[in-house]
């Protein structure tokens, strides 16, 4: 018996269109910097680097495309890949594991590699098909275990049925909450007709989340995987952050950030102390995978930090603005998945230097150079001052 499993036909085909255009687009990235008529030191040093990165990555998918595949034989199975080949024997495997991207083969001895195949190989139902019968299923076998250690556990209730009603509650709050952050922060990110109300939602929700969390006693998780039977409230705490950040990064123009750090630092320190310290969660710092979660709760703390300091600072700022007036010396458009529209403006009140501003597309069609453009200057509700161009 020999059996070769290699990526679909029609997603070989995709992405040998797809990857070798978003190469192109990576380039002109990279060099666009270069080619302003006043050189960007910033942009150049952020966009060429992750440019080079992301152009290897698509190099190296394009030759896993070409190079890569899953031979099974008689008694063992063989993944061919880009640098490596690696082979377990049946009587070595332990089980397998499904998620949305990959099936697993996990080896006995735990010291070796596991074997990965990507779903979106040909004939993927088969393999799995094939796979349940001849291995044990590990997702169902750890999720029923993960289950019974909870139900077992008297720190969920001193009963069998109250730990079940616990289990059961849980799983229903947190469909609930993350149901209703996935809906908030959606709408915040592309119908903000709402804005006040939407924004306090979105900065509310990850503090419901949190108290939800270290209320649970650890029955409730931020990083589980998604067959745990732990439940998971991750979505309550990183989606509404996100929609918060992208605001905050496409509607508001931040004059000075002096007085930004200081309330940004006790908001993050404040965040890493409720995640990490008390929680009954045990952290495997032996596994590098521990760290990249840590990492990425830590980057969901500045998001929502970030977000949520420039958001409130504007949309419940109360005070009086100052009007400039300064003059359009140029205009310009920066397209991607949105275009934005830019007026290169004169001095005017603080501002000592000709610099970009952003502004809303009617304001922009509505300006030819030389002409004035009214510029409002607020203080800002934590004294982190903002403009806006109007008119």
């Amino acid at each position: 018996m020999r059996k070769e499993y290699r990526i679909a036909k029609g997603w070989e085909i995709f992405i040998w269109i797809c990857l070798p255009l978003f190469m192109a687009l990576l380039g002109w990235l990279g060099i666009m910097p270069y080619t302003e008529e006043q050189f960007n030191l910033t942009l150049a040093l952020i966009l060429t680097p992750i440019s080079i990165g992301l152009e290897l990555l698509m190099v190296l998918g394009l030759l896993d495309t070409r190079k890569s595949k899953l031979v099974i034989e008689n008694d063992r199975i063989i993944n061919v890949g880009v640098f490596k080949t690696r082979v377990l024997d049946f009587k070595n495997i332990k089980g397998f594991k499904v998620d949305q991207n990959y099936l697993y083969y996990f080896p006995i001895n735990e010291n070796d590699k596991k074997i990965k195949v990507t779903t979106y190989v040909g004939k993927f139902e088969e393999l799995r098909t094939w796979s349940e019968q001849k291995f044990k299923n590990l997702d169902i076998e750890e999720y029923v275990n993960e289950e019974k250690e909870i139900l077992e556990n008297v720190e969920y209730g001193r009963t069998h049925e109250e730990r079940e009603y616990k289990l059961a509650r849980a799983k229903k709050t947190t469909k609930i909450i993350n149901t209703i952050s996935w809906i908030v922060a959606l709408s915040t990110w592309f119908y903000p007709h709402f804005y006040q109300v939407q924004i306090l939602l979105c900065g509310i929700l990850p503090i419901i989340g949190l108290i939800i969390y270290k209320t649970s006693n650890g029955l409730i998780r931020l990083d589980e995987k998604p067959k745990s039977a732990h439940p998971n409230i991750l979505s309550t705490l990183f989606i509404p952050s996100c929609a918060l950040m992208i605001r905050a990064l496409m509607d508001f123009t931040i004059f000075d950030y002096s007085n930004f750090w200081k309330p940004a630092i006790v908001i993050f320190f404040v965040f890493g102390l409720l995640v990490l310290k008390g929680s009954k969660v045990e952290y495997n710092l032996k596994k590098g995978v521990t760290y990249l979660a840590i990492l990425g709760m830590l980057m969901f703390g500045g998001m929502y930090t970030y977000g949520l300091l420039i958001t409130t600072n504007v949309v419940f700022d109360e005070s009086q603005p100052t009007v400039y007036k300064a003059v359009v010396l140029d205009k310009h458009t920066s397209s991607g998945k949105t275009t934005t529209y830019y007026l290169k403006l004169s001095e005017w009140g603080p501002q000592k230097e000709i610099d970009d501003v952003s502004v809303a597309r009617d304001i922009y069609e509505s300006k030819e150079i030389g002409d004035s453009a009214i510029v409002y200057f607020n203080n800002g509700l934590y004294k982190i001052p903002y403009y806006i161009v109007i008119e």
